[in-house]
């Protein structure tokens, strides 16, 4: 791969001698004003994460690389125990001193950023997210337009990311803003930490934090149903009662969004029944095929310019042959079932590298790389009469 260095933009600034960031001063610098500089480092190279570790230097992720700051001092134990006690208050201390990592939002100069405090070999270790300025809408990401149609329905949805950073929260946000903007709902979230602030438009918003706002998971859910909400938003199914909830909301007429990490559509479903005990099963897969609305799996690629990134999705919509393959528990024909519906808004992953092929937005060494199938992606291409490079 070329230096990455070489296609992002704009060039590493260059850092003054008299500035108090030039690299013989780091020594003596003011930490709130270095890690100031670090986090506005993300923004100038529209990095998504920054990775701030014992013993290196600062990490850049730009366009899923990570990239090192080479001209950067290394972080010692004391620049990292600084930068803990700046971005932990009490609650999160005691939450870090429990489960040592702890998860929280800082703002600074207008920009919101997600962060994670945790421990390696007993060193601090802070992962820092940057979010977008505003909540950005679906048209503005260029989603499928079948995500405005599926944020006006009642029922579950199920969103996975492959891998973690996909702009699944992101995506989520845009179609809590289409309801926002077209609907007069009440609509709350349950976040570890809040990401996106909303403004209210149409919509009545509650968007709660975890141990701030709710006590736990389940306290927050429980009280939910009984605040009369139409959306609900939590951020991940981890376990039985979360699935539990999710369907007891969906069963009342309530739109359900959430997350599981898997890499399919068939996998996710195997994923959710294989939580439960086996008699209880095959009654998760009937609550399934009545309850689920979609499933849709997202992945960011490279663009072929390499000046950004392109969503590509697998989309999974409820309808009678679905829900009999979930009951049947015949999920390896899912995928079959997504190719034949595929006028039916379906679509499979490596279908989807196909189409961004043949519109000379991805290469196809990226599509390869990120397929599923990648004899699949050759043969529709060759039907497709592309010339494989």
């Amino acid at each position: 791969m070329a230096d990455l260095w070489n296609v992002v933009s704009p060039i590493m600034p260059v850092i003054p001698a008299e500035s108090e960031f030039y690299e013989s001063k780091w020594w003596n610098f003011d930490s709130e004003q270095y890690l100031s500089f670090l986090l506005h480092l993300m923004v100038v190279y529209e990095a998504s994460d920054i990775y701030i570790t014992f013993g290196e230097v600062p990490v850049l992720r730009i366009m899923q690389e990570a990239l090192r700051v080479q001209w950067a001092v290394k972080f010692t134990d004391k620049i990292l125990s600084d930068f803990e006690n700046i971005l932990l208050w009490d609650e999160d201390k005691k939450n870090f001193e429990r489960d040592h990592s702890a998860d929280l939002w800082y703002s600074l100069h207008g920009r919101r950023y997600r962060i994670n405090v945790s421990l390696q070999r007993w060193h601090i270790m802070i992962v820092a997210r940057l979010l977008a300025e505003k909540v950005p809408t679906i048209d503005e990401l260029w989603l499928p337009s079948i995500l405005k149609r599926l944020a006006h329905t009642s029922g579950w949805i199920i969103f996975l990311s492959w891998p973690t950073w996909s702009w699944k929260s992101t995506t989520l946000a845009a179609m809590v803003e289409e309801i926002n903007i077209t609907s007069h709902k009440h609509i709350i979230t349950i976040e570890d930490p809040i990401e996106y602030i909303f403004d209210p438009k149409k919509c009545i918003f509650e968007q709660k934090q975890l141990w701030k706002d709710v006590p736990s998971f389940a306290t927050a859910m429980k009280y939910a149903v009984r605040q009369r909400p139409d959306v609900i938003l939590f951020w991940e199914v981890r376990d039985p009662d979360s699935v539990r909830y999710a369907m007891s909301l969906a069963e009342t007429w309530h739109l359900v969004l959430t997350t599981i990490h898997s890499r399919s559509a068939e996998q996710a479903i195997n994923r959710i029944v294989s939580m439960f005990p086996t008699d209880e099963q095959p009654q998760i897969q009937n609550h399934l095929a009545e309850n689920m609305i979609a499933i849709v799996i997202q992945k960011l690629v490279i663009k072929s310019d390499w000046k950004w990134m392109v969503a590509v999705h697998e989309i999974l919509l409820n309808n009678t042959p679905v829900a009999n393959t979930i009951r049947e528990n015949k999920l390896n024909q899912i995928d079959n079932v997504i190719f034949s519906n595929k006028k039916y808004w379906m679509q499979l992953m490596d279908s989807c590298l196909v189409d961004h092929i043949v519109n000379w937005d991805i290469t196809l060494d990226t599509a390869l790389k990120n397929a599923r199938d990648q004899s699949a992606i050759k043969r529709w291409l060759e039907q497709l009469w592309v010339k494989l490079s």
